[in-house]
């Protein structure tokens, strides 16, 4: 069959899940509601009409059984439902004509949790894995016409209670229970479960159960294709893609030959196709075949993180052909090479990415489950808004976290389409686990089937084997202390086998065993039994709530950071869609003391708001609620700010101890599950905080910053992604006086020039002196008089860098001017160029510095082009990108607007 022919043949055929019967859509369930009750003896089956996918709470939340979840303290008084089993049945028909294939399969794509599983009463199998794909094979229980399709869930709480107490006969595996303040439930770490289903100190407990993904009937009449996978490496100047195929056998005794091709579309003229004959046996249960295609590298282009290129992406058709079935799947490939650099440098080993030669800063952030719910966690809207989200402010980089879920196929397919490359934990996080023969076995299935779906997204660059694991060990959070048992258990899990595994199924991506770790050290000690969070090596987390987080001196020099952050309140209009009465919008309210599941957390963050600010108190208590949530978004804004800068500056030096060479940057955390305090920077309702409009500025691509030192010495830097070089730059240093509109004194640095991918020390100085020499007054107060702007011109005088700021003193020893700022919608509104709808100019004045000015729009949804500014200007324009159908008079009727003198007003 020569090429064209098979291309014209291919496009005639139909889905390979054409003949699929998909399960989806309505069922029917039953749940006892005696729990709600709480008495002995109740027997109260309760009906409701279900959804696939879906899940115990979202079903009977829209049944009215009970009520919203994530409203007042419902995540507690809806604890109840986690402690049932549950019944969901689903009538369908099939027709004759299905029957007539030789094999028929029920395949869960994603059953949530413990499940027993039967067909017209022919018990077919059960499920123990949130996080597998379950096929069983119904051929003998299926019939014609009506069938009757009954899942029963177990009590995941109590399934990992009994899992606990049959542990701890032999010994206890750690934690027991998560703290206090998390509200939550005990032994998750016993179950194949989304972690954080159980509670975090950023989520609700919500031990869910149901069927979260797409459940199909499918007819078998040779094979089955269950996966493809690609292996894509370059060589001088080819890629080789391996291409493996994962088929399922009607398991007869015949001998099969099948046709297989593949096929890469690089445009609607070219394609590069390879064929193969293969004959194989039936009687075994899979079969995988493999394929390779060599493509000239000059063929396609290649696949870049944001900010450094496109993301072109191509499409791979693979058939196979047998006497009774032809079968196709379509993949989408990226070609790209990826390496982590661990090269010895003076001290330790470097820690970083290089995508297609070229070392990358990864700038981003850490991605947690979108919905406490896993069900919600694809939703087209949520998963687009938060990952368009991480574009726009130049992310480059998600850590998929440990505690949650692999995400969907849309996930993976954006963060390919967007150029988010995606650091890939498994799902292990914060705790030790069992590792009896049954819970391994689990493992290794969960890790073969992950990385087989996963690993075809050029998006993925790395896979970490858990989170905090062996800091956890190795600093004895739960007690384990020097007993040999878990570090035994560590290497195990983590070592023989999910790192054997991974290996082994996808050598063309890193592995490290640990998040935070040393990287390529820990093979000298054996994994485990050296601090993990080393600067000299690998990746840390780092967090301080104690010390200033605008302090820049108390951020580490790691070679790479994958965790750091601070908490903020989400918009007061987030909160006030979980409040039961305006009296939890108070600062001491018990829905707030509810809502803070971090330990000693509120303390925390009125500490971290104190290093820099008055907290303003009234007669008004929503006000002071209102003031103190927007402060807190400011204290987390710049200190994210601050301490993101730190690590971008060290990108191309060390300090005096090795230090340095700091080449990633990933806050903790991007998104939240539920209204109430956290790390994250966009909230449940997909508003920006502060945070994320300041995340557009400090990872832009040219950035000009400063470094205080303790002593007072100011450096500036200039830190550039950009692949080529900057010449003929102006740094400006502009120092104003807080009475006074204008600058009184501009320092310039001329010719200034920036290597490509460099980070460059401008100039140092001392501070003080030069305030005073600017005008700002005496050595008394030279500190409270004056604030500085960093800017960045080209030779045009373009700014080629976000502006920056200098803050000599914090700001609650500081006479802030009183400024009174004024908003105009104006009427001529622009053509949208974020979304469909329109974009609309927005106008403020001034008459005296403004720090911080902050809009909200109530529920309009949208975005500004800028918020939380500065104002040293008396006019400012920015642009309001609306995300609905609106009138300028209702932006206009809309817009609250807050800045820094006006929260000190009474």
């Amino acid at each position: 069959m020569n090429l064209f022919v098979l291309v014209l043949w291919i496009s005639t055929l139909t889905c390979i899940h054409c003949q699929v019967i998909t399960l989806n859509g309505a069922w029917r369930g039953t749940i006892n509601t005696c729990g709600k009750k709480f008495f002995e003896g109740c027997n109260n089956g309760t009906n409701f009409s279900a959804t696939v996918p879906g899940g115990i709470y979202t079903d009977l939340q829209k049944n009215n059984i009970i009520e919203n979840n994530l409203y007042g303290r419902n995540d507690v008084n809806n604890r109840w439902v986690g402690n049932q089993s549950v019944t969901y049945i689903k009538n369908f028909s099939v027709s004759s004509n299905f029957l007539k294939a030789r094999k028929i399969v029920l395949v869960f794509h994603g059953i949530d949790t413990f499940a027993n599983i039967s067909l017209n009463d022919y018990v077919i199998g059960e499920t123990s894995n949130m996080f597998l794909r379950y096929s069983f094979d119904v051929t003998d229980s299926i019939k014609k016409g009506e069938n009757l399709l009954k899942v029963i869930f177990h009590s995941p709480v109590k399934v990992a209670e009994n899992m606990y107490n049959e542990q701890k006969k032999n010994y206890i595996v750690p934690p027991v229970c998560v703290p206090k303040e998390y509200n939550g439930q005990c032994h998750v770490n016993h179950i194949r479960k989304m972690q954080a289903s159980f509670s975090w100190d950023w989520g609700p407990a919500f031990p869910s159960m149901g069927i979260w993904k797409d459940v199909e009937l499918i007819p078998v009449n040779d094979i089955l294709i269950n996966d493809i996978t690609t292996d894509i490496r370059k060589k001088n100047d080819i890629w080789n893609i391996l291409v493996t195929i994962f088929l399922e056998t009607t398991q007869n005794k015949d001998e099969v030959s099948c046709h297989v091709a593949s096929i890469l579309h690089i445009s609607q003229s070219k394609l590069i196709s390879n064929t193969s004959e293969i004959v194989f046996d039936t009687s075994r249960k899979s079969i995988n075949i493999n394929i390779s295609l060599n493509v000239p590298a000059d063929a396609v282009e290649n696949w870049w993180p944001n900010g450094y290129g496109k993301q072109h992406l191509y499409y791979l058709t693979t058939t196979v052909t047998t006497t009774n079935d032809v079968l196709y799947k379509r993949i989408r490939i990226g070609f790209r090479t990826v390496e982590l650099v661990e090269e010895p440098l003076k001290k330790g080993l470097s820690f970083y990415f290089r995508i297609n030669g070229i070392p990358i800063f990864a700038k981003g952030s850490n991605f947690i489950p979108a919905s406490v719910f896993p069900e919600l966690g694809a939703k087209d809207s949520t998963i687009r808004h938060l990952l368009l989200s991480a574009k726009e402010t130049h992310m480059n980089m998600l850590r998929v976290w440990g505690g949650g879920v692999y995400e969907s196929k849309l996930f993976y397919d954006l963060a390919d389409e967007y150029g988010i490359m995606i650091w890939q934990d498994f799902m292990f996080a914060c705790s030790m686990y069992p590792t009896s023969d049954s819970f391994l076995e689990s493992i290794r299935e969960e890790t073969l089937q992950t990385v087989i779906r996963l690993k075809n997204h050029p998006s993925i660059v790395i896979w970490a084997g858990n989170n905090e694991n062996e800091a956890a060990l190795h600093d004895n959070w739960y007690g384990t202390g020097s007993a040999q048992i878990y570090r035994e258990d560590y290497m195990k899990l983590y070592v023989n086998l999910l790192k054997t595994e991974v290996e082994r199924l996808d050598p063309t991506r890193p592995f490290v065993v640990s998040s935070p770790g040393n990287g390529a050290y820990e093979k000298t000690y054996n994994y485990t039994g050296v601090s993990p969070s080393s600067n000299l090596y690998g990746d840390v987390h780092y967090y301080n709530y104690l010390r200033n987080g605008w302090d820049i001196t108390q951020y580490p020099r790691a070679r790479f950071c994958s965790e750091y952050g601070f908490q903020a309140w989400p918009s007061i209009y987030t909160i006030a869609t979980a409040i039961e009465t305006v009296k939890d919008l108070r600062v001491d309210s018990d829905f707030v003391n509810h809502r803070q599941h971090q330990p000693l957390g509120n303390q925390y963050m009125l500490l971290l708001i104190l290093h820099n600010f008055a907290v303003p108190q009234s007669n008004d208590s929503i006000r002071d609620f209102a003031n103190y949530v927007y402060l807190s978004q400011v204290n987390q804004a710049v200190s994210i700010r601050i301490e993101t800068e730190a690590y971008r500056q060290a990108k191309s030096e060390v300090n005096s101890i090795g230090e340095g060479k700091t080449m990633g940057a990933l806050y903790w955390q991007l998104n939240d599950v539920w209204q109430a305090p956290s790390w994250s920077s966009i909230d449940i309702e997909g508003r920006w905080k502060m945070l994320h409009y300041y995340a557009k500025d400090f990872f832009a691509p040219v950035i000009v910053t400063s470094y205080l030192s303790v002593s007072k010495e100011l450096s500036i830097y200039v830190v550039s992604d950009k692949l080529y070089t900057l010449t003929n730059c102006t740094v400006n240093v502009r120092v104003y006086k807080w009475e006074f509109m204008k600058s009184i004194f501009t320092l310039s640095f001329d010719n200034i020039i920036v290597e490509s991918n460099e980070a460059v020390k401008i100039v140092s100085f001392w501070l003080e002196a030069f305030l005073i020499e600017a005008g700002c007054g005496s050595w008394e107060s030279v500190k409270k008089s004056c604030i500085a702007t960093l800017s960045l011109t080209d030779k045009s005088g373009t700014l080629i860098a976000p502006l920056n700021y200098i803050y000599p003193d914090a700001l609650k020893n500081v006479d802030i001017p009183v400024a009174n700022v004024t908003i105009k919608v104006e009427e001529n509104h622009l053509p949208g160029k974020l979304s469909n709808y329109a974009d609309f100019k927005v106008v403020l004045t001034t008459d005296n510095i403004a720090l911080f000015v902050w809009l909200e729009v109530g529920n309009i949804r949208g975005r500004f082009s800028e918020n939380g500014f500065h104002m040293f200007e008396e006019k400012k324009e920015i642009i309001f990108y609306a995300h609905e159908m609106i009138t300028t008079e209702l932006l206009q009727n809309n817009i609250k607007l807050t800045h820094i003198s006006d929260i000190y007003r009474q």
